[in-house]
């Protein structure tokens, strides 16, 4: 299985064999075909595209507009007739924003986080504070490897607070 983004390309490699197992380079592109289908078992016009890497090695090409799981089926008439196939499981977000994301949770659930900049009313409720959460512990409190910054209000009638917000600066 390979794993690609929405909207950004995804690419699978593969080598061509003889019939001895030698690697046949040179291959003009327009003897592949394919087949795609998204995620809904359709076939897809979306465009693939074949290149030669050298050495008999090639690279097929799409770019995925649907979220879940591609199949694509590449074919030489001469070297593989039946296909050569793989799925693509497309994600809307790449495992880098992914884990930026779970970071962010893990601060706003008060892992390597910070509040400071309080303002409290005339009766002590906390109506108004900056949080900040931070890429590790060490620097918790101070303006370094701040992730993200927060302001928190909150909005009270007598003891009872009837809103609370967290807006992302």
């Amino acid at each position: 299985m390979i794993l690609g983004k929405l909207g950004e390309e995804v690419k699978e490699e593969f080598s061509v064999l003889d019939v001895s197992n030698n690697l046949v380079s040179g291959i003009p592109l327009s003897e592949f075909s394919s087949h795609l289908f998204n995620p809904s078992n359709v076939e897809d016009s979306t465009s693939v595209t074949f290149i030669e890497l050298g050495h008999g090695h090639y690279r097929v090409m799409f770019t995925p507009n649907q979220v879940g799981n591609w199949m694509l089926a590449a074919y030489h008439n001469t070297y593989f007739p039946w296909g050569k196939t793989n799925t693509i499981q497309a994600f809307s977000n790449d495992f880098d924003s992914i884990a930026l994301m779970l970071q962010k949770v893990l601060g706003l659930v008060q892992e390597n986080f910070a509040v400071d900049q309080t303002v409290y009313d005339g009766a002590n409720n906390l109506t108004s504070s900056r949080v900040r959460i931070y890429t590790n512990n060490t620097s918790v409190g101070t303006d370094n490897n701040v992730l993200e910054t927060y302001i928190m209000t909150a909005v009270y009638s007598g003891i009872t607070m009837t809103s609370y917000k967290m807006e992302k600066l």
